[in-house]
C-alpha cells in the first residue's frame, strides 16, 4: 500500500477544507517545505500536493514551493490544482514532477483528454474525479469542487480508457475524517478492477487505510488525519 500525505496549498501555507468548501478551511499555519521534509524523514518519500489557489481560479499562485519541492531529489510528486492546459502539464513534468492531477480541464475542454494521451504517457497522468452522491449517483464536480457537472463517475469511466491512475475523492467526507467512501470505491472497483483506483477523503484512522486496502486500492492519500494527529507518522508509516 502506497500512502502518500496530502500538502494542500493556499497563500503559501498548509491548509484544509471541509467537504470542499473554500469558506471552512482550516489554515496550520505550516509552511510546506518543512511539512514535506518531516514526511521524508518518517520514509514517504511520495507526496500528494494540492495548490488550491489553483484549483479554485486556475492561477498558480504556490509554483514557486512546488518547484522547491520537485527539486528534492529524494521526493515524488504528484501535483494537482490548475492544471488546465498541455503547456502547464509539460512544465510541471519538466520541474521534476512525477505525475499531474488533472481533473476540471477534462471537463471544459472537449480535445484536453486527447491532447494529454498524445503527449503523456499514462503513469504520468492521474484523473482527478472529485464526485458527490447525488440522488444515488456520483456525479463529478469540477473547478476546486464548486461547480456540478453533468457528467456521472461511472459514465466518464465507461469511456476512457488510456489512463488508469484514477484519484476518486467523495467530496462530502473530504476533510471530514469520517471515514472513506468505501461503497463507491466498491462499485467502481467491480466494474473497473484493471484500473489504480487511488482513495482519498475521509481517511480518519488506520483502520480505515486497511479498509481501501482491502477493497484492493493500492494507494490512499492521508491529509486532515496527519494535521490533526489522528495517528502519528510513526504509526502511519507502519502500515505502509
Amino acid at each position: 500500500m502506497t500512502i502518500l500525505p496530502a500538502i494542500d496549498i493556499k497563500n503559501g501555507k498548509c491548509v484544509r477544507l471541509l467537504q470542499g468548501d473554500f469558506n471552512q478551511l482550516t489554515d496550520y499555519n505550516l509552511d510546506p517545505l518543512r511539512q514535506a521534509e518531516e514526511f521524508l524523514d518518517h520514509g514517504f518519500s511520495y507526496l500528494h500536493v494540492v495548490d488550491l489557489d489553483g484549483a479554485q481560479s486556475g492561477s498558480q499562485d504556490n509554483l514557486s514551493i512546488i518547484k522547491q519541492l520537485a527539486s528534492n531529489p529524494q521526493l515524488k510528486l504528484e501535483v494537482g490544482g490548475g492544471i488546465r492546459s498541455i503547456e502547464k502539464a509539460n512544465s510541471m513534468i519538466e520541474l521534476g514532477v512525477t505525475r499531474i492531477i488533472v481533473g476540471t480541464a477534462l471537463f471544459e475542454t472537449p480535445s484536453f483528454l486527447d491532447d494529454l494521451q498524445a503527449n503523456f504517457d499514462p503513469d504520468q497522468i492521474v484523473l482527478g474525479l472529485d464526485f458527490k452522491d447525488i440522488h444515488g449517483q456520483p456525479m463529478i464536480f469540477t473547478h476546486g469542487w464548486q461547480n456540478q457537472s453533468s457528467v456521472n463517475l461511472i459514465e466518464f469511466l465507461n469511456t476512457y480508457s488510456y489512463f488508469s491512475n484514477i484519484l476518486a475523492t467523495d467530496i462530502t467526507l473530504d476533510g471530514a475524517m469520517e471515514g472513506p467512501s468505501l461503497l463507491a470505491y466498491e462499485r467502481i472497483l467491480q466494474s473497473f478492477p484493471s484500473i489504480n483506483l487511488i482513495a482519498s477523503g475521509g481517511i480518519s484512522s488506520i483502520k480505515d487505510i486497511d479498509n481501501v486496502k482491502k477493497l484492493g486500492c493500492k494507494e490512499v492519500v492521508v491529509g486532515k488525519a496527519i494535521y490533526e494527529k489522528a495517528f502519528s507518522l510513526r504509526e502511519l508509516a507502519n502500515v505502509m
